[in-house]
Order: C-alpha cells, then structure tokens, then sequence
C-alpha cells in the first residue's frame, strides 16, 4: 500500500509538470520544452505500468513495457538537453539508444543485474555528461549553472543509492525513485525559469534595436526638417540676392533713361556711377551664378583639376595683394608673411586662386575698419599651411561645425548687412578637398577668425614650373568676387 500512495504521488507529479509543459509551450514554442513534455507523458505510463506491477508481480509484459516507457522517458528528456544546448542529434546516437532499449528488456528477464546497471549507471551517467557540459558552456547564468548542478548531482546521487541497495540495504527502497522525481522536476522547472529567462532578454534586445531604430529614424526626420528649413532659408537668401542686384539695375538703367529723355546727360560722372552700380550688380549675378554652377558640377563629379606645377608662394602673394585696393577702401590693411621664398607643387591655380580671393572677401566682409587681415605661409610635416586670419567679429562655436555646409550661414543680428547665398565657404572647402586638402577654421566671437588651408606638397613629375605672372590674376575675376561687399 505504501509503494502505490508513492507511485500515485509520482503519478499527479508527472501529470503536473506535463499540463505545466504543455502550457507554457503554447506561450514560448521550444523544442525542448515540447520533447520534455512528451518525457513527462512517457513518465505517466512509466508510473501507471510501475503500478500494475506492483499489484500483478512477475508478469513479464507489464514489467517489459515499465521498462521501455521508462527508457523512451529518459531518452526523449535526454533528447530535449541536448537540443537546448544546441548539439546536433546524429543517427548513431539513435542507433545506440535502440540497442539499449532492447538489451535493458533483454536483460530484464533474463540477467536482471544488466537491466539496473542500464538504468541507474548508463542512463544517468549520460545526464552527467550533459550537466558537466552545461557548468562548461561560455554562456552561462545563474540559472543555467543550477540546471548543470542538477544534470549532475542527482544521476550520481541514484547511482549511489542504488549501489546501496544493492550491497548494503537488503529491502528494496524508493529513495532512488524520489530522487529521480526530484531530478525531472527541478531540470523542468529550471529549463522553464531559464527559457523565461532568454525570451526576457530577447525581448529586451529586440526593445533596445527598435529604440534605436526609433531614434534613427527620429534623427533622419530631423535632419530632414532641417534641411527643410535651410532649403527654405536657402530660398528666402537667394530670393534676396536675387532680388536686390536687380533692382539695383532697374533703378540704375531708370535714371539713365529718364536722362537721356531729358537730354540731362551734362552730369557725365553721375551716368558713369549708374554704369558702375550697374555693372557691380551684374558682377554679384555672375558670382552667384558661378556659385550655382561650380556645386552643381562638383556634386555631380563634373568638375575637374588642371593641375601644374605651380610657385604656389608667388600665386597666393600675388592674389593677396591683387585685393588691397578693396581693403584700403574700407580702412583695412592686408599683411602678408612667409616662412618660405619658393614652393613649388601641384595645383591647379585658378581655383586656388579663387579660394584665397573667397576667404579675403568674407575677412573683408566681416571686418571693421582699422582692422588687419594677415595671409600667412608655411610648411609643416610636409604640408603646406596657408593662413587667413581677420580680426573681425568672429565665429560662434556652435557654428563653427556648420559654418562650411551648403547653404548654412552665421545667424547673427550684426551680418545683415553682409548677408549671402551660403554656398561660398562650402565651394571653397570642395575645392580644397579636391587637392586631397583641409581647411580648418579657429574663431571666437569678437576675436576675428582664422581660416587653415592644408595642401600635401606634391608636385607632378617630369613637367615644367608653368610661369605664373601677376597679370594672370584678372581684375574681372576679382570684381566678380568682391562685388557683393
């Protein structure tokens, strides 16, 4: 009576962890979660079998069938390990379990001493290899160290007391048997408290990508509006630009018409300052225009360097000194220093040209009278270092990352008056970065600006020093590039 209230107990356990399997499986679907329910399933008519066994003794076919639930039970658990540490089942794996399978049910009737050695070493000393294999993986928690311990711990704990069964205690016991119990139903519930474990952390992990990819697409549509409001602010400048060279013009070529129909063209000098606004204006049409054209082109992969060997010292010197007609007319004074006589190297000259004369428009632009502008040369690490500093109003900080975008401008109550189309800086770093340069910029405001031009010094072998004269830097370029000041 007391070994049937103990397999009754075993039974509603079995049944228990195999409704609690079953369950979860339909929230988490696992294979193993879904081969240890089949296990426990086994382990039902293991126990229903084991019952009948013990009522109706020495029956041959109830004690054959106990057995091969049972090794099917263990089998399918085993199974359901080794599929959750991801070790692939090979055919001769099944194989051997087949042959077990039959010489456990072989010995059973007829060397029943095989039979136990079968079920309490063989068997549970590949759940101990499974358990050391588990407390080995690199991936381990907490959780997962616990279910190893128990791989381990309770198979040797069987072994042992089935080993005292045999030699030192003379009457048969169930000790064994709860251990057993205890094993199936500590390793079911670990293996579900670990499975919880991992979808937590999977879900955690897909929560942390969508967050991110949230905050992508957050900083995608705020890069987007911004580049929408620079558009916009881009169009309200170039409107302007527009707008006000034209105007210009139209009241210019106004007054010289009313002139000549009043035949009032005695004021020769008066016509000829409407002629010159007139044709600064036209100027300020062709540099934006030239603006428009060159970052269109450089966008494109149009553009292209004519690249000489050039003395760049004489070419920057010589530009340099081409523009301070400008600066003394608005009370600046222009300095030029080098640390070097002559340099030869690659380059192509009008758009170094074109570079140098952009940087002392803006330090013109930007600088008050009585102020100093110094162009500076030298060469370091085998760079060639063209300086252009002002000491103007200056770069904030926060724009200073901006300042060579296209179409950013510094956004300051004090520039007003000296408001452009905000594509020259960016023109000017395209072409510097087509010479495999950088400009660096260092300002502070109301500590004027230093703009950096770093060149490698390379020159192109087996051709000529091309002769550069100071003729060569056209008065019209200069014009066009000074006639929005």
């Amino acid at each position: 009576m007391h070994d049937i209230t103990f397999f009754l107990i075993m039974l509603f356990i079995y049944a228990t962890l195999a409704l609690i399997c079953i369950s979860f499986n339909t929230i988490y679907s696992k294979k193993y979660i879904n081969l240890i329910s089949v296990s426990h399933i086994l382990g039902i008519f293991t126990v229903i079998f084991s019952i009948f066994n013990n009522i109706i003794q020495f029956n041959h076919i109830i004690s054959s069938s106990t057995v091969l639930f049972f090794l099917m039970a263990n089998f399918i658990a085993i199974l359901a390990l080794l599929n959750f540490l991801n070790i692939i089942i090979k055919p001769i794996y099944k194989c051997t379990a087949l042959i077990i399978v039959i010489v456990d049910i072989y010995s059973l009737n007829f060397f029943p001493q095989g039979s136990v050695f079968i079920h309490k070493v063989l068997i549970m000393s590949i759940y101990v290899v499974i358990g050391i294999l588990m407390l080995k993986s690199k991936n381990n928690n907490i959780s997962r160290k616990f279910l190893g311990v128990c791989c381990v711990v309770f198979p040797i704990a069987q072994m042992i007391f089935q080993i005292l069964i045999m030699f030192v205690i003379n009457y048969a016991s169930n000790l064994d048997l709860a251990l057993y119990v205890l094993q199936s139903l500590a390793s079911s519930l670990i293996l579900i408290l670990v499975t919880m474990e991992d979808e937590r952390k999977d879900l955690n992990k897909h929560m942390n990508v969508l967050e991110e990819e949230v905050k992508n697409k957050e900083e995608i549509i705020n890069k987007a509006n911004e580049l929408d409001k620079l558009k916009a602010e881009f169009l309200a400048n170039i409107s302007h630009e527009l707008r006000t060279p034209i105007n210009i013009i139209f009241s210019s070529v106004q007054l010289v018409e009313f002139n000549l129909s009043k035949e009032r063209l005695d004021n020769k000098h008066r016509t000829l300052d409407y002629l010159k606004t007139m044709k600064q204006n036209c100027y300020r049409l062709i540099k934006l225009s030239n603006n428009f054209i060159d970052m269109s082109k450089i966008e494109a992969g149009f553009m292209e360097l004519d690249l000489h060997n050039i003395e760049i010292v004489k070419l920057i010197e010589d530009t340099t000194l081409s523009i301070v007609p400008f600066a003394e007319d608005r009370g600046i004074n222009i300095i030029f220093d080098t640390e070097i006589e002559e340099k030869v190297m690659a380059c192509d000259w009008e758009k170094i040209e074109r570079v140098i004369l952009n940087l002392l428009s803006n330090a013109i632009k930007f600088t008050q009278k009585g102020g100093d502008i110094e162009v500076y040369m030298c060469i370091k690490k085998k760079k060639l270092i063209i300086s252009i500093k002002d000491n103007g109003i200056g770069i904030p900080k926060h724009m200073q990352e901006k300042i060579f975008d296209r179409f950013t401008q510094v956004k300051d109550g004090m520039l007003k008056e000296n408001e452009g189309s905000g594509i020259g800086l960016s023109l000017v770093k395209s072409l510097v970065e087509m010479h495999n340069g950088k400009i660096v910029l260092e300002s502070d405001i109301n500590h004027g600006c230093k703009f950096n031009i770093i060149l490698p010094c390379k020159t192109i072998d087996e051709e000529n020093i091309k002769n550069f004269e100071p003729e060569d830097i056209s008065m019209r370029k200069i014009e066009i590039e000074f006639s929005d000041l």
